[in-house]
């Protein structure tokens, strides 16, 4: 799993250097007042939705979302993603599992979940960190191990580009 591992979802610069050129796009938002930057690879579907944008992999197996909202509508936030969750047949096994984690050395908070959706096992999370003036940035990333692995390349560049700002 690319982001359950501390370790793993730091990912050393080498890595983003490593992966090779890859056509993208950076992002920022919100639209207005922008408080973080992330870049997503020309090759994915991107959309914008109410708080930020979705991104599906080119074989649409991998979903990546980020958002950000005042830290009061962080609860606004879970609850959608949470509805998305039920619309897709994704069904958490438990309890997520917690850990605090730095992305791009800004401390944010990793919320795991083993799952199952209509192909069998998944995994969903989360990840919550601020983004100052209040805000905070919601990520997610959903997809099977195997998902994970085939997409490895283009999920590394989006999680080592996102940037506070």
């Amino acid at each position: 799993m690319l982001l359950k591992n501390v370790d793993s979802f730091e990912f050393v610069i080498f890595a983003f250097v490593a992966a090779g050129p890859v056509e993208a796009r950076n992002y920022a938002f919100p639209e207005k007042n922008p408080t973080a930057t992330v870049v997503i690879p020309d090759s994915w579907d991107v959309d914008e939705i109410e708080f930020g944008y979705t991104a599906s992999s080119p074989d649409e197996d991998i979903i990546f979302t980020v958002e950000t909202a005042s830290a009061s509508r962080l609860d606004r936030m879970m609850e959608q993603n949470m509805q998305w969750l039920k619309e897709q047949d994704i069904v958490p096994k438990g309890k997520p599992k917690e850990q605090e984690i730095n992305i791009n050395v800004i401390a944010a908070t990793l919320f795991t979940y083993e799952a199952t959706d209509p192909d069998g096992d998944t995994v969903f999370e989360f990840v919550i960190f601020p983004a100052g003036q209040g805000r905070v940035v919601l990520m997610s990333l959903w997809g099977s191990d195997e998902a994970r692995a085939e997409n490895k390349k283009e999920i590394d560049i989006i999680i080592n580009s996102i940037k506070s700002i």
